[in-house]
This record gives structure tokens, sequence and C-alpha cells, in this order.
């Protein structure tokens, strides 16, 4: 059965599998990547901050978490985004999905290093067969690219930037908790988006189509709020190896979503990357796959000291 950190991780990931459909609807209305990523990540950061104001200790953080929590949020939030829509405009939107799915190696690597998490066998199979079922699933194979190093670069930093994200959450909820963390990242991703979008053109978009705001309170909860916060939560439970991996079912849950509402058909490379992904998932949950958290290296909380 699998641990609370999987079955977090993997939530998030189905709800981040279904932001394409929502995207669709939205770039109908008119909307471009950058206007999206702006909303979603507003309607998000109100709704999380909404939530948070109302508990007895608010959303009260050190003031040495600042900087942390403002690279997390203008940083791995909106930069990842944004990075995502450079690389799609330089290579193809399936190499760009690949390339970022490097992810979970990278968040496994500075694991081992920060957080001496163990780096099993298991491990190393479950991430082969996943990143192999996420290179089918994005239609890499036997698609035909067009390769650009300025698109690579891009992706490939929009992946060191979602992987950050799992780290510096692991780090930052050992002070405070995941909906506070996740409060304060979402909050400082929507100031840097604001700064970068052009508002008058998306106000309006809004105004000539009314109907797209249902589709933007919905990506922004359904597909930012809430997946950011449980993927926060699960990297603070355990591995953040783990969660990383976990969350790659993503790309399943899109394929998926494409069969059933925009009756796409899979081709055999797809289906046969669902089946790697479903795979490596199912290896990274067999016991002893990853053992038991370890203490935090210094600079984190350590066992028995309060949280503030």
């Amino acid at each position: 059965m699998a641990d609370k950190t999987a079955l977090l991780a993997m939530a998030s990931g189905i709800c981040w599998g279904t932001s394409g459909l929502v995207m669709r609807y939205l770039g109908a209305y008119g909307f471009d990547a950058v206007e999206i990523g702006a909303l979603r990540l507003l309607v998000a950061a109100g709704v999380m901050s909404a939530i948070a104001l109302r508990r007895p200790a608010g959303m009260r953080i050190s003031l040495w978490q600042l900087p942390w929590l403002v690279a997390m949020g203008a940083g791995c939030l909106f930069l990842f985004s944004l990075c995502y829509v450079l690389s799609v405009q330089e290579v193809s939107l399936s190499l760009t999905a690949v390339l970022i799915y490097t992810s979970p190696a990278i968040v496994m690597l500075l694991s081992v290093v920060i957080f001496n998490e163990p780096l099993t066998r298991h491990k190393l199979l479950a991430l082969a067969l996943t990143f192999c079922g996420c290179s089918l699933a994005a239609g890499l194979f036997p698609a035909t690219l067009h390769y650009s190093w300025r698109g690579i670069g891009f992706a490939l930093l929009a992946a060191l930037l979602y992987a950050l994200y799992a780290v510096l959450a692991k780090i930052q909820t050992q002070r405070c908790d995941a909906l506070t963390v996740t409060a304060w990242s979402l909050l400082f991703g929507a100031a840097a988006a604001v700064m970068a979008v052009n508002i008058p053109h998306g106000l309006s978009m809004l105004r000539a189509g009314p109907g797209a705001l249902l589709w933007v309170v919905v990506i922004g909860i359904l597909n930012t709020a809430l997946p950011y916060l449980l993927y926060t939560r699960a990297v603070s439970l355990g591995d953040a190896s783990k969660a990383a991996m976990m969350a790659s079912v993503e790309p399943v849950v899109a394929t998926l979503l494409g069969m059933a509402v925009f009756h796409e058909t899979p081709g055999v490379w797809a289906c046969l990357g669902i089946l790697l992904v479903i795979s490596g998932l199912l290896v990274m949950n067999r016991p002893g796959a990853a053992q038991k958290r370890v203490p935090l290296v210094s600079g984190c909380i350590r066992p028995g000291q309060k949280k503030e």
C-alpha cells in the first residue's frame, strides 16, 4: 500500500495533469501562456492566503525565511512557468516536456547530498522507468523534433527550478507548516507574474469573454493551489525524491484526459509510455524502495525542536 508521501504526490500530479484541459479552454478565449500563468498564480495566492489567515497562527514566519520564500515563489514558480513558455517557443512541446521530467533525477541527487536520503536500486530503476515512460507519453519518440540550444537550455532551467522547489519546500516546512509555505510561495510568485504580464490585455479578454472567469478559478484552485499544497506536504513528510517521482503521473493523466474529452487516440508508443510510468510508480512503492527519512543537515530544524 502506498504511503502518505506517495499518495499526496500522486494526487498533486493528477491535479497538474488536468491543467492542460483547462489551458485549452482559456486559450480559446484568447489568453496566452504568460497571462494564464499569472492568472492561475493570482487566484491560487488569494485562496491559499485566505485559508491560511483564518487560522490563529495566520501566516507567521521567521524573518530569515523571507528570502527563501521569495526564491520559491518568484524563482521556482514564476520563472519555471516563464522558462517553460520560452522553451516551447524554441523547440517542440514534447521535447520540452521530456526535458522537464529530468527534475526527479535532479531532486534525487540533491536530496542525497542535502538531506542524506538513501540512493537505492529501487529508486534508480523507478527513475529510469518513469523517465522513459514520460518520454513516450509526451510523444518524444518517434516524433521528428526541432532542436535549439536556447530551447533546451530553457527547458533544463525549468527542470532545475521545479526540482529546487521540492528541496526548498522540504527545508522550509521544518520551520512552519506546508499551508503557510505554499501560501507565501504563491504570493511571491503572483507578485512576480503581475510585473511581467500585460494586465490591460488580460482584463480585456475577461471582459470580452466573462465565461473564462470560471476556468480561471478552476485553474487557480484545482490546478495550482491544491497540487502545490499537496506536493509541499508530500516532500515535508518523506523523501523529496520519492515525491518528485510520484508526481510524474501527470503526463499519464493528461494523455488519458485527452482520450476521454477530446477523443484523442494515443499511439502504441504513448500506451507503452503509460505502462512504463505506472511500472515505475509501483517499483517506487515496493517495500524497501525508500528507507525511512533521516535527520536533515545543519540549518534545518532538529527533532524535538518546535516549529515557529
